[in-house]
């Protein structure tokens, strides 16, 4: 990875819908959460999160915003086009939830820091990231790992 972020133009699978990534995310992590498997009909969601101020160019006329449960309070939006998850936002558009693979370049990306609800994992991960279950553990480790990422952003800004 490198250290100076290049921006990108992330887009669902078919382009329909793009955007521009101006900044390297906050944080990244794996979900298992059934709300995820269904989302984006994989096994699990590898996902970034920035900030709103991060993405611009939005051009999302073939996406379609869906709540799944509340809470968290995440919009979901998926392709009209091609069914494939476009972009996800949460507390009201505040930061935005971009899937690793709406990137062309994935290799610029940090590397992910965590599994959350690991309970509902379809199959095993093979790897030494920490894995957290359930509602509770999941979402305090979230919310720690985005206080930690927008603190080393302000602090190295």
């Amino acid at each position: 990875m490198s250290h100076k972020f290049i921006p990108q133009e992330g887009s669902c699978s078919c382009q329909s819908n793009t955007y521009t990534i101006n900044n390297q995310p906050v944080g990244r992590f794996i979900c298992h959460c059934t709300i995820c498997q269904e989302f984006t009909g994989e096994a699990y969601n590898d996902v970034t999160v920035l900030l709103k101020s991060d993405v611009s160019d939005l051009n999302l006329i073939r996406t379609k915003f869906r709540r799944w449960k509340l809470p968290p309070n995440i919009s979901r939006g998926l392709c009209t086009r091609c069914n494939k998850p476009s972009i996800e936002r949460a507390l009201s558009g505040n930061l935005i939830l971009v899937p690793t693979t709406n990137y062309p370049d994935m290799a610029a990306l940090p590397e992910p820091t965590m599994h959350l609800f690991y309970n509902r994992r379809v199959e095993d991960m093979d790897d030494d990231l920490p894995k957290y279950h359930g509602f509770v553990q999941s979402q305090a480790m979230l919310i720690k790992a985005l206080a930690k990422g927008l603190y080393n952003r302000i602090t190295k800004g």
